[in-house]
């Protein structure tokens, strides 16, 4: 009762409410809004209709369906009575406007988009979401991730240089386990904060057992401190589905639908898509072809570094990866900077990236580097893991799994853990060299007492749920204990935002 009289002297809450679109999620949001009604959403979602929340009135909902607006085509908006645009929100959102002409890429498995539309399409998006943040008296934007889509990062952005509160839930490796966070760049800074402090608690020669882990943690551990490895939970579903396949199904299952849908390829729009598929696929085999062709298998004797490729394009290179989405940006940088003897072993992501991220100029990059050399796609991750001298990674699961094997990693993005020991976070050619001489010359290596406080960290500082529906494809949890911890975060959340204190 306390509570609720206070919230009712609060500010109300104008909200932007991102990418709940899920069944899962949108529990999710149900119970908080049962417990915090908003005055206002505006809801961006990731589904083809509006699923309009319950506790809300329909008035008070304005549903954006992200496949329609894109190209930044907003219905029934009077683009005269807007707020124009000027030079100094044009400047100051000029990092927000480079990610935004990589994030495009996403959209380019079919066609490309040339630079002039990508730079229209910011531009109506910057106009309209600047206009309507002010429109709207905005004072809060809930993203269900990291802000990684059209129209995501330019209100994301947006809410940054106007000072609106931000928070989405940050991925991890650990199963059903998710971090609020606020910042990208900054990412899961209360797991940093609270893993400095148990390091103080706890000596240096304590044992690392003696930390006591939840269960799912604990298993965690056990799993990464084997040489085997354990593969990701979320690599255990199958995310990839080759067209041949697809098509055999439908062949095979449903033949009619199979018909009807192989006689769209004889029109003409259906010729034209056939072949843009034809030039894809082509691009595709030369591209293997060419790493294939130079891929051996590798001398693990030899001192080196593992560099696992990320898939692309994604949020761990966008905007996770900030000035090194460019994954042959990382490749020079070792490449000028790394012992002479050391090479950097490359190998290519099991699930294919698009055909725009992936072309034989692009492994070709990299092959002309000396130290470079491309392991067989089919080689084990985990033996180059156990036989390296670090991990290379911008946001990757390789380098928070090497770890527990005292194999320190390069860092070139942003991510949960960060802040770990022995985690180098490589912003210039100076932090890149240090790290080197750290890991070559001074022999310095994460323990396991380091990584276990790291799990304890994380523990304290997580939630126990989820809001991505691929990590909810491999949650243990019921959807109602999945809703009942996220939103129970989201809570404690908008009281801390908005001062109110049970």
């Amino acid at each position: 009762m306390i509570r609720a009289i206070l919230f009712s002297m609060q500010k109300p809450i104008r909200a932007i409410v991102g990418r709940f679109s899920a069944d899962f999620s949108v529990r999710i949001i149900e119970r908080v809004l049962a417990q915090h009604p908003f005055e206002f959403c505006g809801i961006i979602s990731s589904g083809v209709q509006p699923r309009y929340f319950q506790t809300i009135p329909a008035e008070q909902q304005e549903w954006f369906i992200s496949s329609q607006i894109r190209g930044g085509q907003y219905s029934d908006v009077d683009w005269t009575k807007l707020q124009p645009l000027d030079e100094e929100l044009i400047e100051n959102m000029r990092e927000c406007e480079a990610i935004f002409m990589e994030i495009v890429s996403r959209l380019e498995w079919k066609k490309r988009v040339s630079y002039d539309i990508r730079k229209q399409w910011y531009f109506r998006h910057l106009r309209f979401w600047n206009d309507y943040l002010t429109r709207q008296r905005i004072n809060l934007y809930l993203s269900a991730w990291i802000p990684h889509e059209i129209p995501d990062i330019v209100i994301y952005y947006l809410c940054k240089l106007k000072k609106i509160p931000v928070v989405f839930f940050g991925v991890s490796a650990i199963r059903d386990t998710s971090f609020i966070e606020y910042d990208w760049e900054e990412s899961n800074l209360q797991t940093g904060k609270r893993f400095e402090e148990l390091r103080v608690q706890y000596a240096p020669e304590s044992d690392p057992l003696s930390i006591p882990l939840q269960e799912r943690f604990e298993q965690r551990y056990c799993a990464l401190t084997r040489s085997a490895g354990q593969t990701p939970p979320l690599e255990e579903q199958e995310v990839y589905v080759p067209f041949r396949k697809t098509a055999y199904r439908l062949f095979v299952h449903k033949p009619f639908f199979f018909l009807l849908y192989a006689l769209r390829y004889l029109t003409p729009s259906g010729i034209n898509r056939a072949f843009g598929a034809w030039r894809r696929w082509r691009v595709r085999r030369k591209a293997n072809a060419f790493y294939n062709t130079h891929a051996a298998s590798p001398d693990l004797s030899h001192p080196f570094v593992y560099m696992p490729l990320h898939y692309q394009p994604e949020a761990t290179t966008v905007p996770q990866a900030g000035g090194y989405a460019d994954q042959i940006l990382v490749a020079q940088m070792l490449n000028a900077l790394l012992p002479d003897d050391v090479l950097i072993y490359v190998k290519e992501h099991p699930r294919p990236s698009g055909t725009q991220k992936r072309d034989a100029d692009f492994y070709r990059r990299f092959a002309n580097l000396s130290k470079v050399r491309f392991v067989p796609r089919g080689f084990d991750t985990f033996m180059l893991r156990e036989h390296c001298r670090a991990t290379v990674t911008a946001a990757g699961t390789a380098g928070f799994e090497g770890l527990f094997r005292g194999k320190p990693v390069l860092l070139f993005g942003h991510c949960y853990y960060q802040y770990a020991s022995g985690a180098y976070r490589i912003h210039t050619r100076e932090d890149c060299r240090q790290a080197i001489h750290s890991i070559f010359a001074e022999g310095k290596v994460p323990t396991l007492l380091e990584c276990r406080l790291l799990l304890k960290a994380m523990e304290e500082t997580c939630v126990h749920g989820v809001t991505d529906p691929f990590c909810f494809n491999v949650s243990r949890l019921s959807k109602d204990e999945n809703a009942q911890s996220c939103s129970a975060a989201i809570i404690e959340e908008l009281d801390t935002c908005f001062g109110v204190k049970a």
